[in-house]
């Protein structure tokens, strides 16, 4: 479980001392946004915790796209967040692979402002203590995917997996047709009861090199596919 105190021993990054750097940004309350979750900008996990869902409110209209980087390593691990949305609410899910400490940046793009300049709103520092829990990325989400989509199942998918049936199920409004492509196979999502909402099973036994992308495809208008998530194995 998530603390507010550093462990015995851990000493915190300058970067946590910088004035105004953490939490709410200049355009924080102007752009309507709210904390559902966590509203220390510090979280520590403890070593049995891997990941961490932050929640926002957030208006309806207004793009979202997030930054997380390990402080201790110097490099960029935004394959280690998972947007969804689920109504009025923004979920980030983080998965710090290695120890150390983060910096997360939540940036926004209010509906009646021209882009493409989003503006930092709000900033928050985690640490991993360890990293025994693995190199486990999440699908690289593209543009539209952050526009109010939410991925139920799967959350990532392991490298080498060569599972009979893998269930797939995904919220994304306003879609039309749904379709899993892995290598170049084709395998299409059921429309649920639920507007919006696709689920299926995709079969990944039939012997996919290392490295092959698994694409989740999206018809809305016209006949022209959006990818949406882009996964590896």
């Amino acid at each position: 479980m998530a603390t507010h105190n550093p462990p015995p021993g851990v000493v915190l990054p300058r970067l946590a001392f910088t004035e105004g750097y953490l939490g709410p940004q200049a355009k924080f309350e102007e752009y309507g946004l709210s904390l559902v979750s966590h509203s220390d900008p510090m979280i520590y996990l403890d070593e049995d915790q891997p990941e961490v869902e932050i929640i926002f409110g957030v208006p309806a209209g207004t793009r979202i796209t997030i930054k997380m980087a390990s402080l201790d390593h110097q490099k960029e691990c935004n394959e280690y967040c998972l947007i969804r949305a689920l109504g009025p609410n923004y979920l980030f899910l983080l998965r710090p692979p290695m120890p150390g400490f983060y910096k997360f940046q939540i940036h926004a793009l209010p509906a009646d402002e021209a882009g493409p300049q989003f503006l930092g709103v709000y900033n928050y520092m985690i640490y991993q203590p360890t990293g025994k829990h693995g190199d486990r990325p999440f699908p690289k989400q593209y543009p539209p995917w952050k526009d109010g989509c939410y991925l139920y199942e799967p959350i990532s998918l392991p490298k080498g997996v060569c599972a009979h049936n893998v269930p797939f199920k995904l919220l994304i409004p306003r879609a039309r047709d749904v379709q899993v492509k892995v290598g170049e196979d084709w395998n299409p999502l059921q429309q649920t009861s639920e507007p919006g909402e696709f689920e299926g099973f995709v079969n990944f036994s039939r012997g996919y090199p290392a490295g092959t992308k698994v694409k989740v495809n999206v018809k809305f208008v016209g006949n022209n596919y959006n990818t949406l998530l882009e996964y590896t194995i």
